[in-house]
């Protein structure tokens, strides 16, 4: 079972708490001005500023937990996959030959919005964002060298491959309870695909849908 049950219970309980605690003070603000016609007490504010503080604590700590705590992919609270495949040479019935095509947006920049290249099984178009191409004497691109390469076994590739393969490295949160807190315990925190190409002249530029 995912350890996540338990974040979804704490944000629950927050937000049920943080409700009792607006309706205790409505209701008891509405009891002192009916009793004594006054709006302040002192014993009566003291308890709003503990009890809203607390409420906003167990709020702020499920928030930090869920949507602002890092986690690097070489951190203890996550596992870490790989998976290769060989490029093939394809032409798009052209006379250029390419592993793999940059797709430009539309748009004035012309940014590349992502990659697409086949291996000998299927067609893969992966998202700029999390791709990268390598295409010198270096395996690793400066995008990809931040996550924890098993790089023996890309050696291995680029050899194997003659400098066409793709890499994948997959990031998962651990089923514990500190991700759990954070609804992210078995979830997938990062992924990034290393294209790696012989040379730029195999890279295909083309406008995005082309």
């Amino acid at each position: 079972m995912s350890w996540n049950w338990l974040g979804w219970l704490l944000w629950l309980l927050a937000l049920v708490f943080l409700g009792f605690v607006i309706h205790y003070i409505r209701v008891h603000q509405l009891m002192l001005i009916a009793k004594t016609g006054h709006r302040f007490e002192k014993g009566l504010f003291l308890k709003y500023v503990v009890l809203l503080v607390v409420a906003l604590a167990w709020l702020g700590t499920m928030l930090y937990f869920t949507a602002f705590r890092k986690v690097a992919s070489t951190s203890d609270q996550v596992t870490v996959s790989y998976s290769y495949d060989q490029l093939q040479l394809t032409n798009d019935n052209t006379n250029d030959y390419y592993y793999v095509r940059a797709n430009h947006s539309g748009s004035g920049d012309h940014h590349v919005v992502s990659y697409t290249y086949w291996t000998t099984t299927k067609k893969v178009t992966v998202g700029a964002m999390n791709a990268s191409i390598a295409d010198s004497n270096d395996i690793l691109s400066s995008a990809a060298v931040t996550y924890p390469w098993n790089e023996s076994k890309l050696r291995k590739e680029d050899q194997a491959t003659s400098r066409a393969f793709a890499a994948k490295i997959t990031v998962r949160y651990k089923n514990n309870l500190i991700n759990g807190l954070g609804l992210r315990a078995n979830k997938e925190a990062d992924e990034h695909t290393l294209i790696r190409v012989p040379a730029a002249n195999l890279i295909e530029q083309a406008k995005n849908g082309e």
